[in-house]
């Protein structure tokens, strides 16, 4: 979040597109659990004298087989199995607008954001706003913070129920450091994100309604053209790297899963 060559800081952190001074536009594509999980990333960074950026994410699982029973009257058995008689759907498609205002020595990141959910049959939309910041520290410790939903994110649903979501804390540490022997140029990051809601196992730590997930990174830049990355990601490790070649370049990610099967994400980007 406090890195400040992503692509997609609409995304991350609005606050750091004042540090840009090239329009950039990235795709991206990972599969998540052996590949039911589907994530599809358009992003963009533009502008002359100020830049603006723009993320386009849909997350989904496709196919997903509806099955009735030959004869409905009946119990299953080996006469009487399922048959798949359609498919459906269940995405979120959603677009992070990134500004930014500078008040002072600080910048104020400021994203406005437009949901929409599909759920087999119902579809949903929804607004909400993200704002963030960035304190730089010392010469290598940098502090980056960014309130989510923080007017609370309303989803209206077709079938005429009301969905919320609340209010969570992103807050990550940076620090630049050389590393010895090699004396190679290394980021650590460590971030932790703060729910306001009880999650319970699905997040690292939990007490009644506040859930934590944290994340610990390192980037060592091998030469001018090779990035390596490690990470540990909520119970699971993490790797990956990152090429540069001009105006291009490449990352990958590997998630090691032992529950739930592994994740990979890919992606191309390139400035101008």
């Amino acid at each position: 979040m406090t890195d400040d060559e992503s692509f997609a800081p609409s995304y991350w952190n609005s606050a750091l597109l004042s540090s840009y001074t090239q329009n950039k536009y990235e795709l991206m594509h990972a599969e998540e659990y052996a590949g039911l999980l589907k994530y599809d990333t358009f992003s963009a960074i533009f502008g002359k004298s100020k830049k603006f950026a723009l993320s386009v994410m849909r997350i989904g699982i496709d196919d997903i087989p509806l099955t009735k029973l030959e004869n409905p009257e009946d119990s299953l058995y080996y006469g009487n199995r399922p048959y798949k008689y359609r498919s459906v759907n269940n995405s979120d498609i959603i677009a992070y607008f990134g500004l930014y205002r500078n008040i002072g020595n600080y910048v104020l990141g400021i994203t406005p954001k437009i949901v929409y959910r599909n759920l087999a049959d119902d579809n949903a939309y929804g607004f909400g706003a993200d704002i963030s910041t960035n304190f730089q520290i010392n010469s290598n410790l940098k502090l980056s913070v960014k309130l989510r939903d923080i007017f609370t994110t309303h989803i209206l649903w077709s079938n005429s129920t009301h969905e919320f979501i609340n209010p969570s804390l992103d807050y990550e540490l940076r620090y630049d450091t050389i590393l010895p022997i090699v004396s190679k140029n290394m980021k650590l990051f460590f971030r932790n994100e703060v729910y306001g809601e009880n999650r319970e196992l699905a997040s690292n730590f939990s007490l009644s309604i506040l859930s934590v997930d944290y994340h610990i990174g390192a980037a060592l830049d091998i030469n001018q053209f090779l990035d390596f990355y490690l990470g540990y990601e909520i119970n699971n490790f993490t790797t990956g790297f990152s090429f540069s070649w001009k105006d291009w370049k490449v990352n990958y990610s590997f998630q090691h899963n032992t529950e739930l099967e592994n994740s990979q994400r890919l992606s191309l980007g390139y400035s101008l």
